[in-house]
């Protein structure tokens, strides 16, 4: 980017603003020191979630699927204790809502299908 007084390009002032860029690079703790080799193996997504988990934040379609899996575990447990099926398929449809918007932000090999009452077992599984 060159800077630009009355028209012309003062490219003096363009050095000047580089080197104070290059200094302030130089001063981060990691400068000069190799990249670690995990970044490099096994799965993007779960070095990202590494490092995004070590940084403290958590995507937003991970809290979903957290959240997902709780609402599953509540509805095996109400078809366990034999509550009213009209109950249970209230709590499939709300479960089913919170899929499709996980699906709507989840990268697309995240995406999961939609639960019923006769797989929701096998479904808790895979969440």
């Amino acid at each position: 980017m060159v800077y630009k007084k009355a028209g012309h390009a003062d490219l003096m002032d363009q050095i000047v603003s580089d080197s104070q860029l290059d200094e302030e690079i130089k001063k981060h703790p990691r400068f000069g020191k190799p990249i670690p080799s995990l970044l490099f193996s096994g799965d993007v997504y779960s070095n990202f979630l590494n490092t995004a988990s070590d940084a403290g934040y958590l995507p937003p379609f991970v809290i979903l699927q957290k959240e997902i899996r709780y609402e599953i575990s509540k509805a095996i447990s109400l078809k366990e204790l034999e509550s009213a099926e009209f109950e249970i398929m209230n709590l499939i449809d709300a479960i089913n809502e919170i899929i499709l918007k996980y699906n709507s932000i989840c990268p697309p090999k995240m995406k999961k299908g939609r639960i019923d009452f006769d797989n929701i077992e096998n479904q808790y599984k895979i969440w």
